[in-house]
């Protein structure tokens, strides 16, 4: 995740930690290395991409605008999971900022996951 993301999930108190024992990466030129125990702090995205391979991790969930779009630009996204909230945000960041280029996408799935919200699977063309 990028470090606004990681601020506002360490803002939901520690009873609100949903990841378990699964790796998490803060992609950040801020954050002290030791800020977290549980989290991997890393400067830049070939650090993170490198220690990624380093770990056979295969899969990866980047969460936070900035970070996907850093994974965009670096053609590192095959898949796309977007989950869709039953409200309209007046300001904030873009999702994807300005792409070099268009990213053709294949729908495949399409979920009502209650309570309004609708979750969409895309594949990457390439």
């Amino acid at each position: 995740m990028g470090r606004n993301t990681y601020d506002k999930v360490i803002g939901f108190g520690e009873e609100n930690w949903h990841y378990g024992d699964h790796h998490v990466g803060v992609l950040s030129t801020t954050l002290a290395e030791d800020a977290d125990p549980r989290v991997t702090v890393y400067r830049t995205m070939d650090d993170l991409v490198t220690d990624l391979n380093k770990r056979g991790i295969k899969h990866v969930y980047p969460d936070g605008g900035r970070l996907v779009q850093s994974f965009l630009n670096a053609c590192r996204v095959d898949r796309f999971i977007i989950s869709v909230a039953p409200v309209l945000i007046g300001s904030g960041h873009r999702l994807f900022g300005d792409l070099a280029q268009d990213v053709p996408l294949r729908l495949d799935t399409v979920k009502d996951v209650g309570s309004g919200f609708a979750q969409l699977s895309y594949t990457v063309e390439k």
